[in-house]
């Protein structure tokens, strides 16, 4: 036998002797001395990167073998660039999870698109809680109403075709019949607001917690209206303000928009990438849980402006992505066209 292929075998069996050892640790033995990274499907400042920071600061502690967390941000496409990643190249062994909830129906709206992903396969963790979005709309802005989003155009700031900044408003002009234009590649969350606040833009589609993050002072200033709710029921803290859901008139309409929205019903999920060890898949999202019911956590949470209500376990939010998944081809085709 030759030096070569002695050196190819004991390599290989070096690698069979490691993932064998590897599997049969229990998650404890595995964490021990580790770093969980989470990656981040936006830039730094916004609701998302807050959130996934909080998380990151508290998780560690309830994963059996107390490993160390991180967050790392990892912009670009909507969330395409960390949803890929974290798919297709990011470890499957646990150590990387991602936030990467708002392109999971990416897949069925652009099939053979730039998704390398099925949202399905994804290891679900969790989430952090719901998200819901409005229209935010800068207050010496021409549009007033809602009933003027049907008559004035209306500049919408966006981050990309992936993103709910691009796909509600496409989807509400096709559909509905408002009026919005959309200026789009903006980075992140903090530089739409910028943009809004120097006129390029008059306002954008935001989660409510987004925006108490980011840009607090300018909702106690007023400087931001809330005029359109972008989900199905209403926001709590905006009973007065209609939702696309209820202004839509047809079957057909209310189906597209109970289809649009329902991601935001997942909010801010976390995953990991396919196929993770059973055991650990298990010992992460029952740390989840545990992290989320802690009061000390929530408290943190809603101190930096988060909504730590209505979070779900990674068996829930697999579900409902199931459910997003067997929406009827022609409803999905009508949004899909909407947004082209």
């Amino acid at each position: 036998m030759s030096r070569t292929l002695k050196a190819t075998l004991g390599v290989a069996s070096a690698l069979l002797l490691t993932t064998a050892v590897a599997s049969a640790q229990s998650p404890a033995e595995f964490y021990k001395g580790k770093t969980i990274t989470i990656l981040i499907a936006g830039t730094p400042g916004g609701g998302f990167d807050t959130s996934a920071r909080t998380m990151a600061q508290y998780y560690g502690r309830f994963v059996p073998g107390n490993p160390n967390v991180m967050a790392q941000n990892m912009p670009g496409g909507g969330g395409l660039v960390a949803g890929n990643h974290l798919y297709n190249v990011a470890a499957k062994d646990g150590t990387v999870l991602g936030y990467v909830g708002p392109i999971a129906v990416d897949p069925l709206l652009n099939p053979g698109g730039n998704a390398r992903f099925e949202a399905t396969k994804f290891s679900w963790i969790g989430s952090l809680g719901n998200t819901h979005s409005v229209l935010a709309v800068w207050h010496q802005a021409p549009t007033k109403t809602a009933e003027d989003l049907f008559i004035k155009e209306t500049i919408v700031a966006g981050t990309g075709a992936a993103a709910t900044t691009d796909i509600y408003p496409k989807v509400l002009n096709a559909i509905l019949g408002t009026k919005f234009k959309l200026i789009t590649g903006y980075q992140g969350s903090r530089e739409t607001f910028i943009a809004i606040e120097r006129g390029e833009a008059h306002g954008r589609f935001a989660s409510v917690d987004s925006m108490q993050t980011a840009v607090p002072q300018l909702l106690v200033d007023k400087k931001l209206i809330i005029m359109l709710q972008a989900s199905i029921k209403r926001h709590p803290d905006y009973p007065d303000v209609p939702t696309a859901f209820e202004i839509a008139k047809t079957p057909e309409q209310k189906q597209a928009m109970t289809f649009i929205f329902a991601p935001s019903e997942a909010g801010r999920p976390i995953a990991g990438p396919p196929n993770l060890p059973a055991d650990r898949l298990k010992a992460l999202r029952e740390a989840f849980v545990a992290m989320t019911s802690d009061a000390e956590y929530k408290a943190d949470a809603n101190k930096r402006g988060l909504d730590p209500q209505g979070p779900m376990s990674g068996e829930e939010v697999a579900a409902l992505y199931a459910q997003v998944y067997e929406t009827p081809k022609a409803v999905i085709d009508q949004v899909a066209a909407a947004m082209k």
